[in-house]
């Protein structure tokens, strides 16, 4: 179907520590605000939250919905409980329904900003092409052909929950050593202060590595090579042109360095282009309004 790219859609970007509304027109986004999410653990408080900013927010378009974690048939699945607590299989898509009166599309944010990259940003050109977030946790999109990889569960592109270390700490998908808990903002701060003996944020981190801090900077460029190996695995599998690196801690200064550096080590074969993300922080919103307006 053709994309509408001047109906405006009332555009939701769910994470684990906030969430962002706002009206979409094509790449422009207005009357954006952000509140905190509901960290309870009970998907009808996320409910009640999103529905009073609705209603809060002009315009009757469109409700399209980009969330952390696995999406399933309109029912959510945090696939890490520590980003974001909800009921497993929590009906989101229903619930919603029912409180604002118009069925929402509901979308993996990760997936959302994948397809905004690729509409608008990075991706432009490609026929294949994946976005990568490395922030908080980590979550990837893929584009194959021209078509957004959702999967059977939703599953399709949780690149954070590849295996990086076997030996490595249990993350809170219940496997041994995702990436998530080797190269993530969260999993820097806790190796960078476990490290220099002090409990500090990735952005921190980030900040005394600048300033010649060996430790730290061993930290980061570990946190990179993970990251490296795991790109070279997402090409085995899905053969991409491109490569978007976005994110806190993917757009922080010179970690993109780091990683082109690491994919020097690793075979040709494997190698892709790995650029930075250019849709921006509201990727999300604007590739989720997208794909709302491709189902109209």
């Amino acid at each position: 179907m053709t994309e509408v790219s001047s109906l405006p859609v009332r555009a939701i970007d769910i994470g684990g520590t906030k969430i962002a509304l706002a009206t979409v027109e094509g790449t422009s986004v207005s009357n954006r605000h952000q509140f905190a999410t509901p960290r309870t653990g009970r998907g009808m408080d996320l409910v009640a939250a999103i529905a009073d900013a609705l209603r809060r927010m002009p315009g009757d378009g469109p409700v399209a919905v980009a969330t952390t974690g696995m999406v399933d048939e309109g029912r959510l699945t945090a696939l890490n409980p520590n980003t974001l607590p909800i009921e497993n299989g929590f009906p989101l898509v229903d619930m919603l329904a029912e409180a604002i009166g118009t069925v929402p599309l509901l979308v993996n944010d990760a997936q959302a900003a994948a397809w905004g990259e690729y509409r608008y940003g990075a991706g432009c050109g490609c026929s294949n092409f994946a976005f990568m977030t490395v922030s908080t946790g980590i979550g990837a999109g893929i584009v194959v052909n021209g078509e957004l990889l959702v999967g059977r569960r939703g599953l399709a592109g949780h690149l954070g929950h590849v295996v990086a270390d076997p030996n490595g700490r249990r993350c809170g998908c219940g496997r041994q050593g995702c990436l998530e808990t080797m190269a993530s903002g969260t999993a820097l701060a806790r190796l960078g202060s476990d490290a220099l003996g002090e409990a500090i944020g990735a952005p921190e981190l980030f900040s005394v590595a600048a300033g010649g801090n060996g430790i730290a900077n061993t930290v980061i460029r570990t946190a990179a090579r993970h990251v490296a190996n795991s790109l070279g695995d997402l090409s085995a599998v899905c053969d991409v042109e491109r490569i978007a690196l976005g994110g806190g801690v993917g757009l922080a200064p010179g970690f993109l360095e780091l990683v082109l550096d690491a994919l020097k080590e690793l075979p040709q074969t494997f190698r892709r282009d790995v650029v930075r993300a250019e849709a921006g922080p509201d990727a999300g919103l604007v590739g989720v309004a997208a794909l709302a307006r491709q189902m109209r």
